[in-house]
């Protein structure tokens, strides 16, 4: 009897998805649907990576930005959104980077980030020279990592208030924890020698040169000069919590064509100015005194006549 039992129990619940996907056929769920609603709301996802929806904006002075698949600089005007391998590179000016509506980035005068990976779970930035300053929100998911690379260390950070500077003519780096936060720094070392990590707390900073052995953190002091840009970007951090929008991929790509696309009409006009420039010019005083000797060579002398 219990084998019967067990028989029936085991046919019943093999039938019993098969029942409740008649059924369900019966009342007109579509699955399909549902499923293509879902990955157009972008609530779904299919395994892909899931990258910041990060922007730069034009403060002051010249901007100029340039894309991983180009050799050529174009000037920035405005805003405009950002991928992998971009670089920002500032003259006199100012711009800022916004991560979402949870990070925003200050990048200072003479100074050049390139947009290493902006995937959330590996976000990484280069600095090539120059200084940043940024207020990033604290995540709660640990799988969110974050760092800022320069040629000598690499900055590890988690919701913080930081600034790094980087200089190329005398390799010297500074990092620097502001009012809330932590950032770790590992400095780059030669190699065979053991690799540490120097934990900054809230406002303190390390300061050093390439081919520096001993490291130690202090307050802050040196990079303490970058308080009025963090006290900023604290500011606009409230402001893009309250208006930020999401942009879709088509027009991200549009504003992305539009900047490069000025950048090559710019240099078309350009081009013929240069040619004209390159060119050698007669002053209009010789001009005119070549054209008389001329005229006075091939008129007949007295003696000829």
């Amino acid at each position: 009897m219990k084998k019967v039992f067990s028989a029936l129990l085991m046919s019943g619940l093999f039938l019993l998805p098969h029942v409740l996907t008649a059924q369900e056929a019966s009342q007109g769920v579509d699955y399909e649907a549902i499923l293509q609603k879902a990955m157009k709301s972008g609530k779904f996802s299919q395994g892909t990576a899931e990258t910041w929806d990060a922007r730069v904006k034009k403060i002051s002075g010249e901007v100029r930005v340039k894309a991983a698949d180009s050799d050529e600089w174009a000037v920035l005007q405005g805003e405009m959104p950002l991928d992998n391998g971009d670089i920002i590179k500032t003259g006199d000016g100012v711009a800022e980077v916004y991560l979402d509506d949870k990070g925003a980035i200050s990048v200072g005068r003479n100074t050049e980030l390139e947009m290493t990976s902006l995937g959330k779970t590996e976000s990484a930035f280069t600095l090539n020279f120059g200084n940043i300053a940024a207020k990033v929100q604290h995540f709660l998911d640990e799988k969110i990592k974050m760092q800022v690379r320069t040629t000598s260390a690499v900055c590890a950070l988690r919701g913080t208030e930081f600034a790094v500077e980087y200089s190329q003519l005398g390799k010297d780096t500074g990092a620097a924890v502001f009012d809330e936060g932590r950032l770790a720094v590992t400095p780059a070392i030669m190699a065979g020698q053991p690799q540490s990590e120097y934990v900054l707390e809230k406002n303190t900073e390390l300061v050093f040169a390439q081919t520096q052995k001993r490291f130690r953190a202090a307050p802050l002091s040196h990079m303490s000069r970058y308080r009025t840009e963090i006290t900023a970007m604290r500011a606009r951090l409230n402001i893009l919590k309250k208006s930020w929008k999401p942009a879709s991929e088509e027009r991200k790509a549009a504003i992305r064509d539009r900047v490069f696309k000025r950048n090559v009409i710019r240099r078309e006009i350009e081009s013929p100015k240069r040619a004209v420039k390159k060119g050698k010019r007669v002053p209009r005083g010789k001009k005119a005194l070549k054209n008389k000797a001329k005229r006075k060579a091939a008129a007949p002398s007295e003696e000829e006549q």
